[in-house]
């Protein structure tokens, strides 16, 4: 059985909101065969528009490593120059706060990758996360890590990695249900499962862009008091997700900013 992961990570807000952001919301890595051995990288990162830190790299390191640890190749990725996400909440009748706003920027990369014993993995880090996060126990130091593994039968039948479909919502309304289209697409139509999970940390204050990103194993983010993948946010329900249609459900119910981690496989 050939097992893809890819995870998702994104801040919800619940809102009314009394801060801002700082710099990360979330990112997605993801790959695409394109035959003989190569591959195209897709790195996705979002970061608040109204951001005090760092601007999006440029370009972005992506390490790629072999099944161990060793540094196969690192790759310079420029994104395509930013844009603006739509902000949209889960009620039609009230409109997002002014101070919610989400950049993404698309990075992407070929590189010729032929078989080997163990496949590879890809990885970009960077700190860090806003102070305001409440689900976190030091955000601030907190970054992140966006990995996707490229398994060896995957190599070996130029196998794809699935892609989320849609950006989830930046801004939630307390007491108003969440039902969203968490599903992703898998060119190859293979089954996925999907699960919340725990974010990995990647990069610090002191080296906020680690050239080249490690390699795995990665550290999990310190989770705050009450708080863990399975209940990333304060809901009654509580947030989930269907492990066969990918559908997010729950109502949040204290305003803050919260991170939330998503998986497929």
């Amino acid at each position: 059985m050939l097992r893809k992961q890819l995870i998702f990570l994104f801040a919800i807000l619940t809102m009314p909101l009394g801060s801002k952001g700082d710099h990360l919301v979330g990112g997605e890595i993801y790959y695409e065969c394109l035959g003989n051995d190569d591959y195209l990288i897709t790195l996705k990162v979002y970061r608040d528009c109204f951001s005090s830190g760092a601007p999006f790299d440029s370009p972005a390191s992506i390490a790629i490593h072999d099944a161990n640890g060793g540094l196969v190749t690192a790759l310079n990725a420029f994104h395509n120059g930013g844009q603006q996400i739509p902000v949209t909440i889960n009620n039609p009748c009230l409109q997002a706060p002014p101070n919610v706003c989400v950049e993404e920027a698309v990075y992407t990369v070929t590189v010729n990758l032929p078989p080997i014993a163990g496949g590879y993995n890809i990885a970009y880090q960077r700190c860090c996360r806003n102070q305001s996060i409440v689900n976190l126990t030091n955000p601030s130091s907190e970054g992140s890590t966006y990995y996707v593994a490229i398994p060896e039968s995957a190599l070996n039948s130029c196998n794809n990695s699935p892609y989320f479909n849609e950006f989830p919502p930046l801004a939630l309304c307390i007491g108003e249900e969440l039902v969203f289209d968490h599903s992703a697409t898998d060119p190859d139509g293979d089954e996925l499962v999907y699960s919340l999970c725990t974010p990995f940390h990647g990069g610090s204050q002191i080296t906020p862009a680690p050239i080249p990103a490690d390699p795995p194993p990665y550290t999990n983010i310190n989770w705050g008091g009450g708080y863990n993948a399975s209940n990333p946010l304060d809901a009654s329900p509580s947030l989930a997700i269907d492990p066969v249609t990918g559908e997010l459900t729950g109502v949040p119910t204290q305003a803050g900013q919260y991170v939330v981690g998503v998986c497929v496989e």
